[in-house]
C-alpha cells in the first residue's frame, strides 16, 4: 500500500522567479490536484495557483542557515515521510506515479533513508555506484553503495524525515550539505534507493551555475534531450517566463 506524501520545495527569495515556472510544470506535467507548499522566507507579491501554498521560515540570514532553518521546519511537522526538492527543479516530462506509488511502498521497511524520484540513482560518474536492492514485476529497484558520492541530494526525493534531518546540523549551505552531509552518510547502513528501469520524475537543474545569467536551463538532468519547444512558447505566451 502507498503513503501519502506532502510536497515541499524549498527557495530563497532571490529564486522567486523560479516559483511560476517550477508550478505552470508542476501542474502540467504531474497533476493540478496535488498539494505543494513553498517554504521560505519573504512572500512573495505576485499569486500562485490554487493549489500551491507558501510558509515563510522567517527572516532569511543567508546559504549556511539552510541546513538549520530546512530542519527546524522539518521538525515542526508531522509528516513522517515526504517529497522534497528545491525550486529550480523543474518537471520537464510527465510524471510516472505508478513508481512513486511503488517506491513509497518500500518506506516501512528497516533503515530505508531516502528514496530517489530522479534518473542520479543509477548514474555512475563523479564516484556514484549502485547495487541492485529488489526486482519486482515491472520495476528493478536499486540501492546506492555505501561507499558512493552524492548519497545526500536536494533533488526529488522521498525523505524518511527523522533521517534527513540528522544530516542536517546547524551551518551548511545546500552544496555542503550535499557534499559533507553525503561523506557522513556513507558506511551508515541506511538503503537509499530508487528505481532503475523506470523513472519517476524527469527534471531540470534549471539554475544550474553554468548557466546563471542566461535564463532557465531546460535541459533535462542526465538526459540528452529538452523541453518540448511548445512549452516553453506557452509559459512564454502566458508570462511565465
Amino acid at each position: 500500500m502507498s503513503i501519502p506524501l506532502n510536497i515541499y520545495i524549498s527557495t530563497s527569495n532571490d529564486y522567486h522567479h523560479c516559483l511560476k515556472p517550477f508550478a505552470f510544470l508542476f501542474n502540467k506535467f504531474w497533476s493540478i490536484d496535488k498539494k505543494v507548499t513553498f517554504i521560505g522566507y519573504k512572500i512573495p507579491d505576485f499569486e500562485l495557483p490554487s493549489n500551491f501554498s507558501f510558509i515563510s521560515l522567517g527572516v532569511q540570514r543567508g546559504p549556511k542557515y539552510y541546513s538549520e532553518d530546512l530542519r527546524t521546519f522539518f521538525d515542526s511537522i508531522d509528516d513522517e515521510y515526504f517529497i522534497y526538492t528545491m525550486e529550480d527543479q523543474f518537471i520537464l516530462d510527465y510524471v510516472n506515479e505508478d513508481v512513486i506509488d511503488k517506491l513509497s511502498r518500500y518506506l516501512v521497511e528497516e533503515n530505508v533513508g531516502r528514496v530517489c524520484l530522479t534518473n542520479s540513482i543509477f548514474q555512475t560518474f563523479m564516484g556514484k555506484s549502485h547495487k541492485l536492492y529488489d526486482r519486482s514485476s515491472d520495476y528493478e529497484i536499486v540501492e546506492f553503495g555505501q561507499s558512493s558520492e552524492f548519497r545526500m541530494t536536494c533533488e526529488w526525493t522521498i525523505w524518511n524525515k527523522d533521517y534527513l534531518c540528522k544530516y542536517l546540523p546547524n551551518g551548511l549551505s545546500p552544496w555542503q550539505f550535499e557534499g559533507i552531509s553525503s561523506n557522513k552518510s556513507k558506511q551508515d547502513g541506511y538503503h537509499l534507493i530508487g528505481c532503475k528501469n523506470k523513472v519517476a520524475i524527469h527534471h531540470a537543474e534549471a539554475l544550474r551555475r553554468r548557466y546563471w545569467g542566461r535564463g532557465f536551463d531546460f535541459k533535462l538532468v542526465n538526459e540528452d534531450r529538452y523541453l518540448d519547444d511548445n512549452v516553453i512558447e506557452e509559459m512564454k505566451q502566458e508570462k511565465i517566463i
